[in-house]
């Protein structure tokens, strides 16, 4: 099996077959199969398995350092195997799965941490929904999330401080047209036009 090498890093490399990604290694671990021909080289297919299985476990490590930094959602995992570190298509399901078994990677905690970071920086509702949907979280998920905990207390808050910060970004601005902006600034974020001209009225 023919193979050939991209350089990475200084210290690593993505290896493909047939212009396939399979992965990244390290340059000493590459080195034991490439025999000196590091751009270009063959492997017997018992030599292409066990590099196989060196890729897999450097990436599971690699995913692994990826979840320690922080909470990731499945579909931020999918990526990063797949445009980080360049894994064979075959291996993601694998360590994804294996993740997900384990309860490294877990939807549901993943978007009640991140609702409840967004709902602290006071976002609208369908601002949090959106961010949601970018990081490719269910949408049984983000229903029973906002649900949860997008109550009409927490909504009141986050349009009272939103409303707050308009008033102070406008505030050299003529009542009229100060009115205007804030109407379109909030409507712009996610919040109702009719909950806003409420908030302006009172």
């Amino acid at each position: 099996m023919k193979l050939k090498t991209i350089k990475r890093t200084k210290t690593t490399s993505i290896v493909l077959a047939n212009d396939e990604y399979w992965g990244i290694l390290p340059d000493k671990i590459l080195h034991f199969y490439c025999k000196g021909q590091i751009d270009y080289f063959e492997l017997s297919d018992e030599e292409a398995t066990k590099l196989i299985d060196e890729i897999k476990k450097q990436s599971w490590n690699k995913l692994l350092d990826y979840l320690a930094y922080r909470e990731r959602s499945l579909g931020e995992c999918k990526k990063f195997l797949s445009k980080k570190i360049f894994l064979k298509k075959e291996l993601q399901p694998i360590l994804l799965e294996k993740a997900v078994s384990l309860n490294f990677i877990n939807d549901t905690r993943f978007a009640e941490m991140f609702t409840d970071d967004l709902i602290r920086n006071s976002k609208s509702k369908v601002e949090i929904k959106n961010k949601l949907y970018a990081k490719k979280i269910n949408e049984n998920i983000i229903s029973n999330i906002l649900q949860k905990k997008f109550n009409s207390e927490t909504a009141d808050e986050v349009l009272d401080a939103n409303f707050k910060k308009a008033k102070r970004r406008f505030s050299n601005l003529k009542k009229n047209k100060q009115n205007e902006k804030i109407l379109n600034y909030l409507t712009r974020k996610g919040f109702a036009y009719w909950e806003v001209k409420e908030k302006m009225g009172e």
